[in-house]
């Protein structure tokens, strides 16, 4: 019997095996999948990154462009002359540039050009004297970009690539009377994109976590129903025949009944001859061969059970009377159409069928049973090898 054990043990195995094949596909299919969402995430992240800095930069431009409508309407379109002759002009456009100026400005300033292209600053919202810049004191344009705002009164950006503390330098010109005469400046600290990236990458990670804890929670549930499986296998399968046992009976079955359903009852016929001639372990080979020769007859749907000894129990639904004879015939056949060889020894091997095609879930289970039961003595009593219907 220990290399039936061993047979059945290594067609778990196999199972097995088969099993943890199905797992690393299905794994790379989930990580692909992964995958491809991450980089089309990443892909959006950057697209969303890009509009979002467009967003920031548009909304300076919208607040500048008001701010330079206001400065033109207070000065009557003399914007540089007056801000030059009133000193009280002066500090109310300064507090007004103080209203728009958020924590992410470094500096927030206004400066306007001679004719020989020299800057100057006329306006500075720094309040602070020691560091502010005074009305005419030289500015120092780093980068074309001043000129190209001044020059073609467009909105200008000039994104820092080296520097640690900002971000974008924005240039926004005033122009009277179609002529540029100033220009806003505004210093964007690289704080406001730092937090903008790092609020992005955090939910970049955030995402990145779920993936490894969704893989994670996958690989567990797997291994689990694989483990489960396999202790529902070696629980419910009978390991010399590799059918189901009487615990499945019990636990399993008897739990699922259909509302009808067909009983048949299955002896080997002399299996003790076969025993006391050749011995257990071809008697053994015999049981196992039996329960694969009706197996290829059995459907998915009917359970083959190893009933004790040489009996077998087979649950069958949705067949009638006559199919049920004639499914009965067909497996006794199945059995005797050949010998089963065993080290040279050649047995002919016959079983004998009790039939019960009445079998519903308004019964006892134990009365349908012995109604198969009886009908299978019937057989027997008749010669055997052949198939008898219960009354």
């Amino acid at each position: 019997m220990g290399s039936y054990q061993n047979l059945f043990h290594q067609k778990i195995s196999n199972t097995m095996n088969r099993k943890i094949i199905q797992f690393f596909i299905l794994l790379l299919i989930v990580i692909s999948i992964s995958f491809v969402s991450y980089m089309e995430y990443k892909s959006t992240l950057k697209e969303t990154t890009d509009k979002l800095n467009e967003k920031i930069i548009h909304f300076h431009f919208e607040t500048f462009s008001k701010l330079s409508s206001l400065y033109l309407k207070d000065t009557n379109n003399h914007f540089v002359k007056e801000v030059i002759a009133s000193k009280k002009l002066r500090e109310r456009f300064e507090s007004m540039l103080n209203l728009i100026s958020i924590s992410t400005v470094q500096n927030l300033f206004v400066i306007t050009r001679d004719d020989e292209k020299n800057y100057y600053i006329l306006l500075d919202s720094d309040t602070n004297l020691m560091t502010r810049s005074n009305l005419f004191e030289p500015f120092d344009p780093l980068g074309n970009f001043w000129d190209h705002s001044y020059d073609f009164q467009t909105p200008e950006v000039f994104h820092h690539t080296r520097s640690k503390d900002l971000w974008i330098t924005i240039a926004y010109p005033i122009v009277e009377n179609n002529e540029t005469v100033a220009i806003i400046g505004a210093d964007i600290s690289h704080n406001l994109d730092v937090n903008i990236q790092t609020n992005l990458h955090n939910f970049g990670n955030f995402f990145l976590w779920i993936f490894i804890l969704g893989v994670g929670w996958f690989i567990i549930l797997y291994m689990l129903t694989l483990y489960f499986r396999q202790r529902f296998y070696e629980g419910y399968t009978d390991p010399l025949t590799a059918i189901n046992n009487r615990k499945y009976l019990n636990e399993i079955l008897l739990k699922k009944l259909s509302r009808n359903y067909q009983l048949f009852m299955i002896d080997i016929d002399f299996f003790k001859r076969v025993n006391d001639t050749y011995g257990h372990d071809a008697g053994d080979f015999i049981l196992h061969e039996v329960a694969r020769r009706m197996k290829e007859l059995v459907r998915d749907e009917d359970s083959l059970i190893r009933f004790g000894g040489e009996e077998f129990l087979l649950y069958t639904t949705k067949l009638t009377i006559e199919k049920s004879v004639e499914f009965a015939e067909r497996l006794r056949k199945n059995i005797q159409k050949e010998p089963i060889v065993y080290k040279e020894i050649e047995c002919f091997i016959t079983i004998s069928i009790g039939v019960n095609p009445y079998g519903t879930n308004d019964i006892p289970f134990e009365n349908v049973l012995k109604k198969a039961d009886e009908a299978l003595y019937k057989a027997k009593s008749d010669g055997r090898n052949c198939v008898r219907v219960a009354n």
